[in-house]
């Protein structure tokens, strides 16, 4: 994959591209609340990002006892709250902000 080759992109009902954040990491979940886009990548990455700029608010490796994993599905299941699925089969309930 080329540095940014992989990207989120927010558009306006019109289809114009409101924001558009670039990675070098291919996206392996999306969601969102009402104020941010959480968004996991295949490097065990995830990213927030503003819903109305695509500024990354923060962003950290899914780590479980200090240990890497894969996230591979994202919920929201209410404001701060996400439920995360990994590709060792765990499912993590985490409170993020």
């Amino acid at each position: 994959m080329q540095p940014g080759g992989s990207f989120v992109v927010r558009r306006r009902k019109t289809g114009e591209p409101t924001w558009v954040f670039r990675t070098d990491w291919p996206p392996t979940s999306l969601d969102s609340d009402t104020q941010i886009v959480y968004v996991t990548y295949n490097n065990g990455e995830l990213v927030a990002l503003d819903i109305d700029t695509g500024t990354v608010l923060w962003r950290q490796h899914v780590t479980v006892a200090a240990v890497p994993v894969v996230p591979t599905a994202l919920t929201v299941t209410d404001p701060g709250r996400l439920l995360i699925g990994t590709s060792d089969g765990r499912i993590l309930d985490c409170s993020v902000g």
